[in-house]
């Protein structure tokens, strides 16, 4: 019987529709286990009962027509305990219902048990034979099995279900991830890769220069293709994310990359097509084997620019770039290129399967100010061309609504727009409370570069500038020289302004492709300033670096990451001054000249918190990176599909201890900053106010919207909600708190839960 549990889920995965995956599934079940019935109710949620949504061995007429309370029958038992019941003659039991016009009155023995998933009861799977006798541990293993299987796939999928007083619907509702907020109503325009590296075979040549010829042509159609594409969104985007475009043109400048494919062209007498599929894959298997999202990103690049390469050497021309005025961009794998043949003005949304929130074209999709809803488990050619309603807030989709939802979200776009129009009218205003509480808003940045566009905007500087790119766009550890090139560009564009740099932040799970280190369990591994310190010739030639490109402005502080321990700091501090003692000779200039830059540690390992006593004396200011913090006290891995919705930036634990934070940071009189996620989501923007934090660093994309809503609230007003949340028990009630208050204010648009 087990030897067919595999074919029955492949099938019931291939299904067209979800109807016909559970319809597929009662047969086969039916089938495998020689039953006499099979069936699967659903709970539905809005109307409080448990729907028959398929059955092989009940009358068609009952299917989709009967509705059970979720305490009545023995189904509903199951639903309640939320564990198998196993009866041999089910007509005994005094909770059995019968179900008129089903023929079941000839079904004797019944095995039921919960469809769950993240320990919601969905729905019930049930076996049913004539002869009455209890099912064996088998069977019942056998029918756990396929719970399991179906509990996963319901729970990505916000069913309509049939109501007994409701017309019939034909709708469908599917749960992703929000990536991007926003309205969007249009139609779903899918797109797929013409050419899958899957697609193709490894095949021989006896013409490797032919072949390298063919290679080194379609290097060059990708490059012109992606700076094409570079031009027409220049001046939509900060330069922040328009360098995601620029990652594209490194890898396809990229030596080691390049190189590879042209040993297998030259050496391995490969044609360009299978060099090409050969080295992509292998960079594919090694970035998505890692942990870190944002390397693991590296593998989507790898691969959307290795498709594309394999497009071009297929002399192929037939795409049709006739898109019509507004469209949802549907994929299996949104991609950069696929962005790229799609003018701005005429995309409308993003859907996407697969994808996460730290990806880049979630990034993207956010800067454009595009919703996009990523995860959602649908199959593309059920999709084209048919309407779509994206709600970016809620992570949901709705693909052929009827004509009274269009309606109902119609009037949340126009709120929406109009909204957007009140935040821009007012992105010159000075970052300030409404009662006059003026609050520094710092940039975040990753990819080495400066957004002129938000000058305008008043913010106080750069409060997090990650430096792992140049690290990551080598094919080796990269020169004092290569490093110094880079942090110049940046301080000196901001020279009236300080700019934050974090050191290396790499390890375990942020491995560089020159620099594989292996561990059980990555995030409490070797990463951050433990890793740098037991190598202090990679610490020190950064810092060298650093202070070489800060001798002209003089505006750099210098920031550790990862910090556990007083030792760590101290260590870093000597290696710190004795790199600046050494520029200072080398560059003929005094300590008074050129001054020590301020150093700081982020606070995001539970241990800092608690020894911030400790940690003052020895730097100039703290920053909480929210993220890892969050996901240190939780023990959630937010990337984890199993876990993800355990991660709660509302949680009463992180509230606490950002008060802690607080707390500690003044009583020692120094400086603390967040530059974490939190400081540009709104709840948490007025979950930190009302703390007494001062000083936020946020993404690009979030600047407007928080100076919009610094505006319009007022510190005392803010401090009286975190009162009440800090004696919430869940973030739930945290999170309503701010939200009533955001209703209060007019302002709940910004916190639209929306309609699911």
């Amino acid at each position: 019987m087990f030897s067919q549990l595999r074919q029955i889920v492949e099938q019931f995965g291939e299904a067209s529709t979800l109807s016909d995956a559970m319809n597929l599934l009662v047969e086969q079940t039916k089938s495998t286990m020689i039953l006499d019935c099979c069936s699967i109710f659903v709970t539905n949620k809005e109307t409080k009962k448990l729907s028959l949504m398929a059955s092989e061995g009940l009358d068609n007429q009952v299917v989709g027509a009967t509705h059970f309370n979720l305490d009545e029958g023995i189904v509903g038992l199951v639903y309640q305990k939320g564990e198998p019941i196993n009866l041999a003659n089910v007509s005994e039991h005094p909770r059995f219902k019968y179900l008129p016009s089903s023929n079941e009155e000839q079904f004797k023995s019944f095995l039921g048990v919960p469809i769950i998933h993240k320990r919601e009861v969905l729905g019930v799977l049930v076996a049913q034979q004539r002869l009455p006798r209890l099912f064996n541990e088998l069977e019942e293993s056998f029918l756990v099995t396929l719970a399991v299987h179906l509990g996963s796939v319901l729970g990505g999928t916000l069913l309509d279900l049939p109501d007994e007083k409701a017309p019939k619907r034909h709708s469908l509702h599917l749960q992703g991830s929000p990536a991007s907020s926003g309205i969007s109503i249009n139609k779903a325009h899918v797109l797929q890769a013409h050419l899958l590296l899957s697609d193709v075979g490894i095949e021989l040549s006896d013409k490797p220069n032919s072949e390298m010829e063919s290679f080194t042509n379609a290097v060059q159609a990708c490059a012109d293709e992606f700076s094409k594409v570079s031009i027409t969104l220049k001046e939509q985007v900060s330069k922040d994310a328009f360098m995601l475009f620029d990652v594209y043109g490194h890898l396809l400048k990229d030596k080691a990359l390049l190189s590879a494919i042209e040993l297998q062209i030259r050496e391995d007498k490969l044609t360009a097509k299978s060099a090409v599929k050969r080295v992509a894959e292998r960079y594919i298997e090694q970035f998505e084997s890692m942990s870190d999202p944002y390397l693991r990103e590296r593998a989507v690049e790898i691969r959307d620019v290795g498709q594309r390469l394999l497009y071009h050497l297929s002399n192929r021309d037939d795409e049709k770039h006739d898109f019509p005025d507004e469209i949802i961009l549907v994929a299996e794998e949104v991609t950069i290129s696929m962005l790229a043949m799609i003018p701005p003005d005429k995309l409308k949304g993003i859907v996407s399967v697969r994808g996460g929130l730290s990806s880049h074209v979630a990034i993207l999709s956010r800067a454009l100010g595009i919703p996009a809803v990523l995860g959602v488990p649908l199959r593309l050619k059920n999709v084209a061309h048919k309407n779509i309603i994206i709600n970016g807030y809620a992570g949901t989709i709705i693909i052929e609504p009827e004509a009274s939802l269009i309606a109902e979200y119609q009037i949340l776009l126009d709120e929406e727009n109009e909204m957007k129009a009140l935040v821009e009218l007012e992105a010159n205003q000075a970052a300030i409370t409404k009662d006059g509480c003026e609050i520094e808003v710092l940039l975040n940045t990753g990819l080495n570069t400066t957004p002129d566009v938000f000058k305008e905007q008043n913010f106080s500087g750069i409060g997090l500038y990650r430096s792992e790119l140049p690290f990551m766009l080598n094919s080796a550890f990269p020169t004092e020289q290569e490093q110094v090139s880079a942090y110049q560009h940046l301080l000196e564009e901001y020279k009236d302004l300080p700019v934050t740099m974090r050191t290396l932040d790499i390890g375990g799970d942020k491995q560089l492709s020159y620099f594989p280190i292996t561990e059980e369990n990555p995030f409490l591994g070797w990463r951050g300033i433990r890793l740098t310190l037991d190598h202090p010739e990679i610490f020190l030639v950064q810092i060298r670096a650093m202070l070489r490109a800060n001798i002209n402005t003089q505006n750099l502080r210098i920031m550790l990451p990862m910090v556990g321990s007083v030792g760590e700091v101290e260590e870093s501090k000597r290696l710190i001054v004795q790199a600046w003692q050494e520029i200072c000779w080398e560059q003929h200039v005094t300590e008074d000249q050129f001054p020590l830059p301020d150093i700081g540690v982020m606070i995001e390992v539970p241990s800092a918190i608690f020894i911030i006593d400790q940690l003052a004396p020895l730097v100039d200011f703290l920053s909480i990176g929210t993220n890892d913090l969050t996901q240190y006290l939780l023990a959630v891995d937010r990337n984890n599909s199993r876990v993800a919705d355990l991660f709660d930036s509302y949680h009463p634990a992180v509230l606490q201890a950002m008060r802690l934070i607080l707390e500690q940071s003044k009583k020692n009189n120094i400086e603390v900053s967040i530059c974490g996620e939190l400081a540009g989501d709104p709840i948490g923007l007025l979950m930190l106010l009302g703390l007494g934090y001062r000083k936020l660093s946020m993404n690009a994309f979030n600047i407007n919207k928080v100076k919009y809503l610094l505006n319009k609230v007022t510190i005392p007003e803010l401090e009286a909600c975190t009162q009440i949340a800090l004696k919430g028990h869940d973030g739930n009630f945290i999170k309503q708190t701010f939200i009533n208050y955001l209703d209060e204010k007019g302002l709940g648009g910004f916190v639209r839960a929306g309609k699911k």
